[in-house]
């Protein structure tokens, strides 16, 4: 379909064509080369696909090893080195199936692809790459105002990825993140929950569980006090989630126990909710007076949650009425899940998120990804960006 930008009429589709199935035989290559985040050859050599495809279309992509990351796993990125204003494409090219897992190649089953990565995300890498890659065929590119990360650790909480994005992306003008487009039906992503890790040590006293029973303190049980009390604070209403999903303790099965961990999950879909539920557990852990064990705790925002933002709002409504015009009904939906929009967001930036193909399953062996909507998705995102750099 033909859509007029101003006095401009380009017929985006048509050029995305010629790529098809160039983009497939790519999306089969990177599925098929493991990467799973602790395979250090394996990110290299996906890293390396990713450049070698680029660089047959005249694109630079320069690999950041960080001297703080002992693993030296490889990230790449895009600059237009004559732009200073610019927006932010991510993804990641990591996955949690490791090498010697079964489930290591595509497999094509009719429109569904099933393989590991396909959903999340290598598809989604492919549509950012493809994007520049199109809109190179249309404007020169040093007038497409962009810098690119693809990320090989966001899978592991992104913890040398979320530093390059402040350094290289907190300043964008908008922000779009390519995980995987959501089913049922046909829906982006424009608001994730915050996570926040919570670990506790539970220090009781040992004695002997059948001589001197009641001096000792247990630390099991005074543990589960304590995750009856942090259950309470789950909240439907409010979106608050405060899941207990792990636990350890004991010694022997004739010993008092005297020590206890728990680690605990915990996700919030705004700040004010997450400041506030951060004070209310503080303040539950710090009485400490419900229980007879000391309490030592340690408790991280491992992503803050991404919002919805006026600014935000106006991007979603232009992707909405573009991917209209084109004959898509998409619709808005929210996860419990993160990604690196809540690190990207958090810097004011306003993202989109989802852009990826439809697909499902994540995380899982029966992980797939819908074969026509990932040139659906990039003809939608292209089209939508297009007009973003020709308005700015």
């Amino acid at each position: 379909m033909t859509i007029s930008y101003g006095e401009q009429m380009v017929n985006i589709g048509s050029i995305a064509e010629k790529y098809r199935e160039e983009i497939y035989a790519n999306l089969e290559r990177l599925v098929n080369m493991n990467s799973f985040s602790t395979n250090i050859s394996g990110l290299h050599a996906v890293s390396d696909i990713l450049t070698d495809i680029a660089s047959k279309h005249g694109i630079v992509l320069d690999k950041k090893i960080s001297a703080d990351d002992s693993a030296r796993r490889p990230h790449l990125i895009y600059k237009n080195k004559q732009r200073d204003d610019y927006y932010a494409f991510i993804g990641h090219f990591d996955t949690v199936h490791p090498p010697d897992s079964d489930f290591n190649k595509l497999i094509k089953e009719g429109e569904n692809w099933i393989g590991p990565g396909v959903n999340d995300m290598k598809n989604g890498v492919l549509i950012a790459l493809y994007t520049l890659i199109i809109l190179k065929d249309l404007l020169p590119l040093e007038k497409i105002p962009l810098k690119i990360l693809f990320n090989s650790d966001e899978e592991i909480s992104s913890p040398i990825s979320k530093l390059i994005i402040a350094e290289e992306l907190k300043n964008a003008k908008g922000g779009f993140v390519f995980e995987s487009g959501r089913v049922p039906g046909d829906k982006i992503v424009t608001t994730r929950k915050g996570v926040i890790g919570l670990d506790i040590d539970v220090i009781g006293k040992p004695s002997h569980a059948g001589e001197s029973p009641n001096t000792g303190i247990n630390a099991i049980v005074d543990a589960a006090a304590i995750i009856e009390r942090l259950n309470q604070l789950n909240n439907s209403t409010t979106g608050v989630s405060v899941q207990s999903t792990e636990i350890s303790g004991g010694t022997a099965r004739n010993v008092v126990p005297d020590r206890c961990k728990i680690g605990i999950d915990i996700r919030v879909p705004t700040v004010d909710t997450q400041e506030c539920l951060l004070k209310d557990i503080k303040q539950l852990l710090r009485a400490q007076n419900f229980v007879a064990s000391q309490i030592e705790y340690e408790m991280t925002v491992k992503r803050p949650p991404f919002v919805k933002t006026e600014k935000s709002a106006r991007l979603i409504e232009s992707y909405l009425k573009i991917a209209s015009a084109l004959g898509f009904k998409i619709e808005e939906t929210s996860s419990g899940g993160v990604s690196d929009a809540n690190n990207l967001s958090s810097f004011g930036v306003p993202v989109i998120d989802g852009l990826g193909a439809l697909g499902n399953y994540p995380h899982t062996k029966k992980e797939y990804m819908i074969r026509q909507s990932l040139m659906d998705r990039l003809i939608i995102f292209c089209s939508f960006f297009y007009e973003l750099i020709q308005e700015g």
